[in-house]
């Protein structure tokens, strides 16, 4: 009883601070990345399509930039995250563990029932150290996973030759209502060619549009709108 503190109150208060201390600290930096992200994205979209080219691959160039920096703090985040969650599960019980045999130790009428707590004891001790176990394995997939994706030269895209691609669903009014139809749109930045086909009836054809940037590409959505209501679901 007069060990609790130190057998069971340190480490868990110990855990709180190193461990999910940690957490936050990789957290705060992950909000910070995501927000600076955002709005570099949001200042992209919002680029008008008379600037100079030059100054376009600079934008593009910097929104790569900011995508790879908040790449890197969600890979760090996700990586705490999991490993908080493994330690948790062997750092929480092993000091209670502990306590429950000084405890056990310390009481002579505890002894019959320390005697039958003796084969779970065991069987805890053994889930305990597969549980260890399995956490170092998986932390060194972890690592190399992350490291893996850190060292890609590019970062990932859909497979395919398309920069973005995805549906864009279309209200069309009807004499009795109105109805939507998909269209599975795509976007190549080389030929900054925009492509819609209605999947729904094939004989409809392609609508393809050359576009000078991403921009266009954003204004010609809206002007649609004006005609038809939509709601679109790219992917880049």
């Amino acid at each position: 009883i007069q060990n609790a503190d130190d057998v069971l109150i340190t480490p868990l208060e110990k855990f709180r601070k190193e461990q999910i201390g940690a957490a936050k600290e990789v957290k705060k930096k992950f909000d910070k990345e995501a927000e600076k992200y955002y709005s570099t994205l949001e200042r992209h979209l919002n680029l008008s399509s008379k600037k100079k080219e030059a100054y376009l691959q600079e934008a593009d160039t910097q929104i790569d930039k900011e995508r790879q920096l908040f790449y890197d703090a969600s890979l760090e985040y996700v990586f705490k995250i999991q490993e908080v969650q493994e330690k948790k599960k062997f750092e929480f019980v092993e000091p209670l563990l502990a306590f429950l045999q000084g405890l056990f130790t310390f009481y002579h009428e505890g002894y019959e029932l320390a005697h039958e707590f003796e084969p779970y004891k065991q069987q805890l001790q053994f889930n305990l150290q597969n549980t260890r176990n399995n956490f170092v394995s998986t932390k060194q997939e972890v690592e190399k996973l992350m490291n893996r994706i850190r060292s890609a030269d590019q970062d990932y895209k859909p497979p395919g030759q398309w920069i973005m691609e995805g549906f864009l669903y279309v209200q069309e009014k009807r004499p009795l209502g109105c109805t939507w139809t998909r269209h599975y749109c795509t976007y190549d930045k080389g030929s900054k060619t925009f492509t819609m086909s209605n999947t729904e009836n094939k004989s409809a054809g392609k609508q393809v549009v050359q576009l000078s940037s991403v921009c266009l590409l954003m204004k010609l959505i809206k002007a649609e709108r004006k005609g038809k209501q939509s709601k679109c679901n790219l992917c880049g």
